[in-house]
């Protein structure tokens, strides 16, 4: 298990939308929305065996392709916004992930650091009778993740591992494309702390489970994609309110080197949004997906990971299904 580097972490880009206020007429919105959830959340990225990375000093590189159609944009009941019509937000993701274990070992674990960088491709439309539209930033980096994580030595029983986890800090910098005339952009436009827990736990040889708890703070931004047009509203900052959300996954090995499984992830968002210091009502975030997946073990060095999630419960937020394609090489 150690010559197999399972993924550290992950940003699968979201697309951060614009709330059901757009439903409604602007004079009645005493508080605005203006700003969301960041881009870069890791819901669903993470896949099979998370808990495990390697435990001796090297590299690896993880690269990600993710494809999304979003088709749907829900307001605060989970229900369709009438003021879109037919929408479609397609975005496709290239993420590419450099992580590097050290040769420390404080607390009985291994010191690691790590670095995402995304590439994304925004395409949005909506029908030629649509009262409201998002536009898109086309083409651009979006925010890079960084930070060390602590990656703990397997519990063993009868010679064989049966959990394993790993403790990580990540930072995300506001260094993507943004533009504030543009509704959908690359970057959050404000940093994000985010500590995650992953964990595999083998109940047998072949059956394991793997889940990655992560919490999102955020800070405050200074600008807004696109604020609303609202007689004499004046932007001048917000605040998305933190969140909580599992990515969760178990498979089963049906041959030496293939896994078979269902993953998901729950996202709650804790706090309401808030725009110059005033909270927005009913802007909390919910989503809950789930869909098929396989783990193919191509040698010892090589990992590639299929996931696909379908929508279940969302708020908030647009909805569609996605397909993350990871794949995983150790040096």
């Amino acid at each position: 298990m150690n010559d197999v580097c399972a993924p550290i972490a992950v940003r699968r880009l979201g697309l951060a939308v614009l709330s059901c206020l757009l439903a409604i007429p602007a004079a009645a919105q005493q508080v605005p929305q203006t700003v969301q959830l960041p881009n870069g959340l890791n819901t669903g990225g993470t896949s099979f065996l998370d808990g495990f990375t390697r435990t001796t000093p090297g590299w690896a590189v993880i690269p990600y392709l993710t494809v999304s159609h979003l088709d749907e944009i829900k307001d605060a009941n989970g229900d369709d916004v009438p003021a879109f019509r037919h929408p479609r937000i397609d975005s496709t993701l290239l993420l590419t992930q450099v992580a590097y274990a050290t040769s420390y070992r404080p607390l009985g674990g291994v010191l690691g650091f790590t670095a995402l960088v995304p590439l994304v491709n925004l395409d949005a439309s909506f029908a030629a009778n649509s009262p409201v539209r998002l536009r898109d930033n086309g083409f651009g980096m979006g925010d890079v993740t960084f930070g060390p994580y602590l990656q703990m030595l397997p519990v063993m029983r009868e010679g064989r591992p049966v959990f394993v986890q790993r403790f990580e800090l990540d930072a995300v910098a506001p260094v993507g494309k943004f533009d504030r005339d543009l509704d959908l952009n690359q970057s959050s436009g404000y940093w994000s702390v985010i500590p995650n827990w992953a964990f595999t736990f083998l109940p047998t040889p072949k059956w394991e489970i793997s889940g990655r708890l992560n919490y999102v703070y955020n800070f405050r931004a200074d600008k807004a994609s696109n604020p609303p047009p609202i007689p004499g509203f004046v932007f001048r900052n917000g605040k998305a309110g933190d969140a909580a959300w599992l990515n969760f996954a178990t498979s089963y090995q049906v041959a030496p080197t293939l896994r078979l499984g269902i993953n998901g992830y729950y996202l709650q968002q804790l706090r309401d949004n808030r725009t110059n210091g005033a909270r927005v009502a009913d802007s909390k975030q919910r989503k809950f997906y789930l869909g098929p997946g396989t783990s193919w073990q191509i040698d010892q060095r090589n990992i590639l990971n299929t996931n696909l999630y379908l929508p279940v419960d969302v708020e908030n937020a647009a909805a569609g299904n996605s397909l993350n394609l990871q794949y995983i090489h150790v040096f």
